[in-house]
């Protein structure tokens, strides 16, 4: 009988699973179209959400996206000055 109850919450483990991944395969489904057609009437329609496609997926698009961030990324490593230990404290000169 100790056999049978095992079987049977092996079972009841199994079926709660695949009930799991098809509510989440929904939720994923629906959110996943959801967000498309949000980003489509950001886009102003369907007609621009493809141009708008084409222009992210351009290699120029790209390069010139990659260069702006490497400028802004330079620029803020520019910008962080160290700051002075003891170590690096320029002694005062002593004079005799």
């Amino acid at each position: 009988m100790t056999t049978h109850k095992r079987e049977e919450k092996i079972t009841m483990i199994i079926i709660g699973l695949l009930i799991l991944n098809v509510l989440l395969g929904i939720y994923i489904g629906f959110f996943k179209r959801d967000a498309l057609w949000l980003e489509t009437l950001k886009a102003g329609g369907s007609e621009n959400m493809t141009m708008a496609e084409q222009l992210y997926t351009s290699p120029a698009y790209i390069q010139q996206q990659k260069s702006t961030l490497d400028q802004i990324l330079g620029s803020m490593n520019e910008q962080q000055v160290p700051t002075p230990t003891p170590e690096t404290q320029a002694q005062p000169m002593v004079t005799e």
